[in-house]
């Protein structure tokens, strides 16, 4: 199995971010209704804006500290991707957040 990258990504709606600053963590509404928070790796984020982001103009990336996320840090393999995807379940610690960006789908730069 390959290493496991120490920098995850998260889109966030800048509402669901904005409650989380009130809060001191994120919770995705995706925590409530599938029991995890979608991530990814930098390599996977050109797939999850094709396949997921596009119309979306209300969007921030969450830079990741993904050795902050330990214990609810968790891959699965997604049939559709054909890859292994990061998963949280639990709420995400500010402690993990290194950087808030806004991002348009429209204009991605997947650099980082």
């Amino acid at each position: 199995m390959n290493e496991r990258p120490s920098i995850l990504f998260h889109f966030a709606a800048r509402r669901d971010w904005a409650d989380a600053q009130v809060h001191e963590e994120y919770r995705a509404p995706s925590l409530a209704s599938e029991g995890f928070i979608h991530c990814a790796t930098r390599a996977q984020i050109p797939g999850v804006v094709q396949r997921h982001l596009q119309g979306r103009s209300d969007l921030v990336r969450l830079t990741l500290d993904a050795s902050r996320l330990e214990p609810w840090l968790r891959y699965a393999w997604s049939e559709s991707s054909q890859d292994e995807y990061p998963h949280v379940h639990g709420p995400i610690p500010m402690a993990a957040v290194i950087a808030v960006e806004l991002f348009d789908p429209t204009e991605a730069q997947y650099g980082g």
